[in-house]
């Protein structure tokens, strides 16, 4: 049976960053519970494949092709939920490369920041109205680079801070909205993102529990703080016991 909001209609997320890792995950499983999702990204093609990966297990998939720096692009995807309403916003479009603080020049900087920080924001303020009609629930996805110095991630530690902090205020403002707003912060996760890195073997060696997470282990977290109607505000760790003790 399809979820269904209160007025009885089909609930939809918009998921950015669905088109692989743990956005795709996430996507995979609102499908699977009846959702209509909305899948947001750069890369067309990526968002095809995994559109194309719900509908063939019965699921109801939609792309949106977009970079979430772009604000007037952003705003369009508001337009493709006005009539329906938003029940689930996940914000898991990010990306970062390592850089020392002395060798990031100001393209670099920018890039990082806007897409993480200003991406972030740019989806919320765009999609409040939408989110509003159904007091819906937003889910904020933030490397775990934010809970302490991170040599080599000075930009994008800097604004996954910013993204925390911006959880944690609109969770108060839009509050009377009934919109309530969390958000995830994994460790050391298999994706493809992370593979590139040559040293990931190493930082999962670190890691309490002896292991890499997987996107479908993140994924659950996140539908557990988007989908839990009294919690909000809150930020969720997810790596395997890693802060404990780096």
């Amino acid at each position: 049976m399809p979820a269904t909001s209160p007025d009885g209609q089909r609930r939809v997320a918009i998921v950015a960053g669905g088109g692989s890792g743990i956005g795709q995950a996430c996507a995979v499983r609102l499908a699977r519970r009846g959702f209509h999702v909305v899948l947001v990204g750069r890369t067309q093609a990526r968002l095809e494949a995994a559109a194309e990966q719900i509908t063939a297990a019965g699921g109801s998939a939609a792309v949106f092709s977009a970079d979430v720096r772009d604000w007037n692009r952003v705003a369009e995807l508001q337009q493709l939920v006005a009539g329906q309403g938003l029940d689930l916003l996940i914000n898991s479009a990010g990306g970062q490369f390592a850089a020392r603080a002395a060798e990031i020049t100001e393209n670099g900087w920018r890039a990082v920041v806007e897409t993480n920080l200003n991406g972030s924001f740019f989806l919320c303020r765009h999609l409040l109205p939408a989110l509003r009609s159904r007091r819906g629930s937003i889910v904020m996805v933030v490397a775990n680079f934010w809970q302490r110095g991170c040599p080599g991630m000075a930009h994008s530690a800097a604004a996954r801070a910013g993204v925390v902090n911006l959880t944690r205020t609109l969770a108060v403002e839009w509050a009377r909205d009934g919109i309530r707003v969390n958000a995830v912060s994994p460790g050391v996760i298999d994706t493809p993102a992370l593979r590139r890195y040559p040293k990931h073997a190493q930082a999962a060696a670190a890691v309490p529990l002896g292991r890499m997470g997987s996107a479908d282990e993140v994924a659950d977290a996140i539908l557990f703080m988007g989908l839990s109607p009294y919690i909000t505000g809150e930020v969720l760790t997810v790596d395997g016991g890693l802060q404990l003790v780096s």
